[in-house]
C-alpha cells in the first residue's frame, strides 16, 4: 500500500549502514519472497549479516534453515551451531529445540541434565511446548530429581493457555508412546479431556476411545486411529477450505480472476486467514472487482484477528502512516508486535525504530498475552 515502498528503501539504507533489524526485515523478504522476487543466497547472506550484528531471531533462522534444508543444504553441524547460539541469545523456541536434540541425542550427545535446564528456561519464558516437557521430565525424574507438586505446576501452568491442537497433540503421545514419552492411557485421557471440554473435535473422539479401552475394548492402532480422525468434520472442513485455496492460487496464476476471487472468497468463508489477506489486496488493488479501500480494511481487520502476520504487518503500516486508518503509533506497535511474534520478521524492524529492544518486547508481549 502508499508508504510502502519509501519505507522499504529505507531499510535497505539501514540494512547496509548496520542495523540488524533492517537485515532480519531484508533477509525474511529475500526468503519469503513478500514484495520482492526470493533469493535464497541473498536470504543466507542477510540473515548471517543479522547474526553477527546480534540478532537472536536471525541465528534461530539460520538454524532453522540448516535443519530443514529449505533453501541451502540440509546441515546438521550448521543447525546445531546456530541452534546454540540462539538458544544462548534467549530465543526460547531454540532452548526448546535443544532441549529436544540434547534429550534425544539426535544431532547431538545426549545429555538429560542439560535437557533440562533448557526446558526449564523456555518453560519460564512462557513457551506451552517446554512447559508441558518440564512437568514431563519432572513427573518421570529425567533430569532433575521426581517432584509430582513440579510436574503439576508446569501441566497446570501450559494448561491455562493451551489449545486443543496442544492438548491433541500431547494426548497422542501419551496414547501411542511417541516423541520420548512413555505410554500411558490415563495421562493421555486428561489431555484428550482438556480438550474436549474445549470443543476440539479429534480430542473428543480420542477421549472417549481411551475410556472404551480402559473399560476392556480392544485399543485401536495409530493407523486405525488417524484413519477415523479423517473423516470428522473438522477434517472435512478443513480439507474444503485448504482445497478452496489451492484452486484460487491457481486459478489467479492463470489469469483467471473471476474464479480465483470465488475460491477466495469461499476459503475466506471458511475461516483461512490467507485467503481473508488475499481478498483484502484484490478490493485494494481494485483486481476483479471495484476498488473499495472500507471493504479491504475490514477483511484486513477479520484476517489479523484469525491471525494472519501479513495483515497484521499492513495494518501495523497503515496505522504507522494514517493511511484509510487515524494514525496511532499505539495501534501501530500493537499491530507489529503481533506480526513479529507470529513470524512476519520485518516487523521486529518497523519496531526497532521506536522501541530500542524489539525482541525483548515481543517477548514481553507473548508473555503478558499468555
Amino acid at each position: 500500500m502508499k508508504g510502502q515502498y519509501a519505507a522499504g528503501k529505507k531499510m535497505i539504507r539501514d540494512a547496509e549502514a548496520g542495523n540488524p533489524y533492517a537485515r532480519l526485515g531484508l533477509a525474511y523478504l529475500y526468503h519469503h519472497g513478500k514484495d520482492i522476487d526470493p533469493d535464497p543466497e541473498l536470504a543466507v547472506k542477510w540473515y548471517v549479516k543479522s547474526s553477527e550484528s546480534g540478532c537472536s531471531r536471525a541465528k534461530w533462522e539460520l538454524a532453522k534453515i540448516f535443519r530443514d534444508g529449505t533453501i541451502v543444504r540440509k546441515d546438521d553441524k550448521m543447525f546445531i551451531l546456530y541452534l546454540k547460539a540462539a538458544a544462548e541469545s534467549g530465543v526460547p523456541e531454540a532452548m526448546t529445540d535443544l532441549g529436544f536434540a540434547l534429550l534425544t541425542g539426535i544431532h547431538m550427545e545426549r545429555d538429560e541434565g542439560s535437557a533440562f535446564k533448557w526446558m526449564h528456561s523456555a518453560a519460564c519464558q512462557g513457551n506451552t511446548m517446554a512447559q508441558f516437557m518440564t512437568g514431563y521430565m519432572y513427573g518421570r525424574g529425567i533430569g532433575a530429581d521426581q517432584d509430582i507438586s513440579e510436574r503439576e505446576h508446569w501441566y497446570a501452568k501450559m494448561g491455562l493457555k493451551g489449545n486443543g491442537d496442544l492438548f491433541y497433540w500431547i494426548g497422542r503421545n501419551f496414547e501411542y508412546g511417541l516423541y520420548n514419552v512413555e505410554t500411558d492411557l490415563f495421562e493421555a485421557g486428561r489431555w484428550y479431556k482438556m480438550g474436549a471440554d474445549m470443543g476440539h473435535e479429534r480430542c473428543s473422539i480420542c477421549w472417549q476411545s481411551v475410556l472404551l479401552t480402559l473399560d476392556g475394548k480392544e485399543h485401536d492402532s495409530l493407523e486405525e486411529r488417524e484413519d477415523m480422525l479423517t473423516n470428522v468434520g473438522a477434517e472435512r472442513e478443513k480439507l474444503e477450505r485448504e482445497l478452496a485455496l489451492i484452486v484460487a492460487d491457481r486459478s489467479f496464476e492463470e489469469g483467471d480472476e473471476e474464479n480465483a476471487f470465488n475460491h477466495y472468497k469461499l476459503a475466506a468463508e471458511l475461516g483461512n486467514p490467507v485467503a481473508m489477506f488475499t481478498l483484502a489486496m484484490m478490493y485494494h488493488a481494485g483486481v476483479y472487482v471495484k476498488r473499495n479501500d472500507k471493504t479491504a480494511i475490514d477483511l484486513m481487520t477479520k484476517a489479523s484477528a484469525a491471525g494472519s502476520e501479513d495483515a497484521q504487518f499492513v495494518l501495523g503500516t497503515l496505522y504507522e502512516e494514517g493511511i484509510g486508518l487515524k494514525k496511532s503509533m499505539d495501534e501501530a506497535i500493537r499491530f507489529y508486535t503481533m506480526a513479529a511474534a507470529n513470524g512476519y520478521l520485518t516487523a521486529y524492524y518497523r519496531l526497532s525504530l521506536y522501541i530500542e529492544h524489539p525482541e525483548a518486547h515481543v517477548r514481553g508481549s507473548a508473555l503478558v498475552a499468555r
